[in-house]
Formats: structure tokens, sequence, C-alpha cells
């Protein structure tokens, strides 16, 4: 930071300190966060439970595939991955495909290296990027996989790993699945807003099978479901109320979404960005050191493209607060580069897309509620604050922060500044179909000029309501009306009739031995406990052999010298449960 922005920055929170307190003179250090998402408060550092804590950046060479930008590819074909050498020349490319961590089954496959050649990123502009071409030999199983990559540099081997980023499939389907979750704030004390929440919040639980539990069980459903990919719009951490927050949770939302098994895309939302205090903290830099960019698109094969956005586009100073004192600015702004890419994504798209594909834009901030249009312009200060917002808003002043935070408090802070038009025009402009969203931790469908805009409830234990996700099929070139739950709009439970106390899921598998790959027979109880019936797909992991199903569609996945796993696919009727005996 050059010493002028330094002095701006560091004179920016001396200003708005005072402004805050001046217009909230009744709210003391220690206030627990009110209704609205810019509530202030302390919460507790995870080192007061654990000793001895190791973080660091996951994005060092591989820029893509990430974690949070998988490559979903068919058996067969070429996979291009960017690297970035950090001023290098490289030679000797070695690419793997290794199986996932938690994977009793453990194989890695060799992609066969077809081209490498100089070339950029949008995102990572300070790099030296590399474009590795590999192919994907036919034998590799249909699974998600990390991405190994090793290379020769300045006379040393450089080796780099990107965890859960290719997914091999057979095919990619027409009628493919997806889930949007969002708003899981790892690291809330909001969890913990109703005492009888605390077992499920398990928050900062030493130890971590007990920590995050709602977040755990959601993760489980979404395996058993497997679906082709989830999108997480948003609000991973909670990022608000210390100053080191920021270094736990991001480490430990990286550990937790290494549970999943599907491919994950993720964007950013408020509390993810926040700059939080003198010591130059922000949320944002976590961010493309753990996830990499926060706006980006992907394909599912010619049957669906996502623009994903940062819908928390400030500037720092916009974003900043000071630790115990709230954050001024929540809601949601996208500034002329986003909007510029965006529209250069979608036109190019356009001239290679085939008819019936789902066009979908990925975004935390939902762009048809706007704090403009929602706060009464009958109230004096709103008046004021949009006339002084007009005259400065990139960044705003210290003064109109601290009105806009007080109004926001009021009325909450939704589509809080630009872009909102323009998002939606573009969409409107290249025929995307839906919208997926979050930030109110409420419930909302809404349909506008033939774009679904599906605004879904909070992981985080606050969700109303109840905490969820929303469940999403495409039939024939359409989505189905499976993303909503009950009506009008509600989405999936993730509890039983949304009892987050009871602690009981939605639906869940119970193994009658460890499911580790040491057995030749295994009996698994499948109980569903929705109110509709649900596709699932049961992992076995098994002694190698040759294996039969007393129930479902038994689909062998992976196997070495000593084990295998496979699924047993099955349907379980609404409210019931069923025994699966797999056995050799």
């Amino acid at each position: 930071m050059h010493n002028q922005n330094r002095f701006r920055y560091l004179r920016f929170l001396v200003l708005s300190s005072l402004a805050f307190y001046l217009v909230f003179p009744q709210i003391t250090h220690g206030a627990v966060a009110g209704s609205q998402d810019g509530g202030i408060g302390n919460t507790t550092h995870y080192s007061q439970f654990q000793s001895s804590f190791t973080g660091g950046k996951k994005i060092n060479n591989i820029i893509y595939p990430l974690l949070s930008t998988p490559a979903i590819k068919k058996q067969g074909t070429q996979l291009t991955i960017k690297v970035d050498t950090h001023g290098k020349s490289p030679s000797g490319w070695k690419i793997n495909l290794g199986s996932l961590e938690q994977t009793p089954v453990k194989n890695e496959y060799s992609l066969p290296v077809v081209s490498s050649k100089p070339s950029s990123s949008y995102w990572e502009k300070d790099g030296t990027v590399y474009d590795v071409t590999v192919n994907i030999p036919t034998n590799v199983p249909e699974e998600l996989y990390d991405l190994k990559v090793a290379y020769t540099a300045g006379g040393s081997t450089v080796t780099d790993n990107q965890a859960h980023s290719v997914k091999v499939v057979k095919d990619l389907k027409k009628n493919f699945s997806f889930l949007d979750l969002t708003d899981i704030h790892v690291g809330s004390p909001r969890n913990e807003n109703d005492p009888a929440n605390a077992t499920e919040a398990g928050f900062w639980d030493p130890d971590p099978n007990k920590r995050w539990l709602y977040l755990q069980k959601t993760i489980r459903e979404v395996n058993l479901q497997k679906p082709d990919f989830v999108v997480l719009t948003g609000d991973l951490m909670f990022g608000q109320m210390n100053p080191k927050e920021y270094q736990y949770e991001y480490e430990e939302v990286y550990r937790m979404l290494k549970q999943l098994n599907v491919p994950v895309y993720i964007v950013p939302g408020n509390h993810d960005g926040y700059a939080q205090d003198a010591t130059l903290t922000d949320g944002l830099k976590y961010w493309h050191n753990y996830f990499g960019p926060q706006y980006f698109s992907f394909d599912y094969g010619p049957y669906a493209h996502f623009v994903g956005l940062n819908t928390f586009d400030w500037d720092k100073v916009d974003r900043s607060g000071t630790g115990t004192v709230s954050v001024p600015t929540w809601g949601g702004q996208v500034r002329s580069e986003q909007l510029q890419w965006m529209k250069e994504d979608l036109a190019n798209n356009a001239q290679t897309a085939q008819a019936g594909q789902l066009r979908g834009l990925l975004a935390h901030n939902n762009p048809i509620f706007r704090d403009r249009d929602k706060w009464p312009d009958t109230d004096p200060e709103v008046q004021q604050y949009w006339k002084e917002y007009d005259l400065q808003h990139d960044p705003q002043t210290p003064a109109n922060l601290a009105l806009g935070e007080k109004l926001g408090l009021k009325y909450d802070q939704l589509w809080h500044g630009e872009g909102a038009q323009q998002v939606i025009d573009l969409m409107k402009q290249y025929n995307m179909q839906v919208g997926l969203h979050g930030h109110t931790h409420v419930d909302n469908i809404t349909k506008q000029d033939n774009i679904l805009y599906a605004t879904t409830t909070a992981v985080e234990l606050t969700g109303k309501p109840w905490i969820g996700y929303r469940t999403f099929q495409m039939n024939n070139g359409s989505l189905d009306s499976s993303y909503i739950y009950e009506s009008p709009d509600r989405s999936q439970p993730i509890y039983q009739n949304g009892n987050t106390t009871d602690g009981v899921m939605s639906f869940e598998t119970e193994y009658s031995s460890p499911n580790d790959g040491t057995a030749t027979t295994q009996t698994a109880t499948v109980s569903n406990r929705l109110n509709r019936p649900i596709t699932l797909h049961v992992p076995f992991y098994m002694k190698k052999g040759t294996y039969t199903t007393t129930a479902g569609s038994l689909q062998q996945i992976d196997m070495n010298d000593d084990k295998q796993g496979m699924d047993v696919q099955i349907t379980i009727p609404a409210n019931s449960s069923q025994k699966i005996t797999v056995s050799s």
C-alpha cells in the first residue's frame, strides 16, 4: 500500500470509528449481533481451543483447476491446466490424479502431457502462467480427484497439489443435477443464538469430529445424493469479530469442504471479504490464497454455462471495520471490471452454445432486491444517504458510511451499491434462465422476465423457515420443480422437519460395521425422513472381490490390489427406511 493510500485508510478508520459512536452511542463493545447481517460483537479465538495451529495458502503453482473451480471432464478427452511458475522456465512435466484423502481405496493415475505453452490468467495477473494440456485416459475411473503437478525449474523439482479439483466422468448428462448451498458461516457465534443448538453448532469444539456438526451433516447429505456438482453462493466465513479471525476460519472452511465427494463451485459473500482492522487484514486476500478467483465461469459440457460473480465488490475503505466495530457495508455491488468480464464471457459462450443449454448466475446477492428500491424514500435520513452517496460512492465518505450502516441496521443491506441493473440486463440479453443467491438467510423464489431468481435459506443455524439447501434437476432441457421442497418457496431441510434442536438428519446411512474396505459383507440402513422420495448413492468399501446387493443397483467405482469401492443407487420412499446388504 502506498503511503498516501495508507494514510487515507488509517484516517478513515479513525473518522469512521468516531462517526460510528456518534451515531450509535448506545452500542458497547461485546454486543451480540442483531437481526441484520451487519451486527457487531466479539467471538472467541480458535487458538484458545487449539494450542498449535498451522494454516497457509492453498494456491501456489496450480491456478486452474482448483477446489473452488474444478474441471469436470470425460474419460478420453483433454484437460488444460494452468500453472504459475513464478518467473521460471519449466520442463519435464508430470501430471497425476490421486484419490481423495477420505477414500479408503487409494490409486494414482498418470495423465500424458500433450503440450505446454506460455499463457495468461485474467485473475492471477502477476504470475508467469503456462497452459499444460493433458489426456485423460479411458481407464481412469469415474470419480473426484486431487490434481498433482511436478516439473523442473531453475535446476530443482517443483511440486504442487490441488485438492478435489478434477472430476472424471464416463458421460456428461443432459439430465444432470446440482445443489445450491449458501451462508454456511463457519465461525459464526450466531450458531449459538439458541442454546438448544449448542451441540449442532459445535462452536470451535476441540474435537474436529464435533465441530460445525450442522455443516458436517449437510455434507453427508450432499455426498449421499451425489449430484453432478454443487454451487456454494457465498458467506463461507463469519470474519467480523476479531482481527485474526480469518486465518482460522479460512483454514477450517477449506478442511470442511474437503469432506465433499463431489465438485463444488464457490463465489464469495460479504462475510468472506471484510477488511477488519488497522493491521490490514483483508478477507479478499485470504480468498485469493485459498480459493483463487473472485469471479469465473464454468461449463458442464455442452449442457450448462454458469457465471459466478463477487457481489461484495467494494473499495477496501467501504469493506473496512475496526474489529469490535461492525463493518459499515455488507450489501451487494458489482463494478465495471466484473461487468465487462461478464459481458465478454457471455458473448463468447453465445458463439458456441447449443440449443437447450442452461445458463445461470451464481451471486451471493440477488440483483432484483435493491436497497434503493426497498429503503423508504419518506425517511429523511434515507434521502440524505442517497444524495451523499451519489456525490461520492467509490469509496464512500466516512460520514455517509456511518449513516449507511445505521440505515442498514434499520432496514438491512441487500444489493446496496452499483451494477444490479447491468447484471439483470446482461442476464436478459443472453437468455440466462436462473440466478442462485443467498445473503438473506430466507427462502425466496421470484420469476421475472423469464428468469428464475432462487434465493436459498442459510446452512448456518439462523436460516428461516429452516436451514437447508436447494436441489435442482434438469429434465429434457428444463428445470423441474424439485427446487421447491414445500410451497411456496421452501428449500430442502437438512434436519427432520427443519428441527435443528433434535439433531436428526433428513436422511442418513448407518453401517453395521466400519465401512473401510476390510469386510466382505456389509449392511447399511438408509433412512429417509423427508416428505418425498429421494434417490441416494450409498457407498460401500469392501475387500476386492465380486459382490451382489439385496436392494438397489450396484455400481463399481474404483479398486486396487486389496480394496474396491462401490455405490448402491437406490430410491427410498418418503418417511421410510430400507436395509441394503452387499456381500460376496
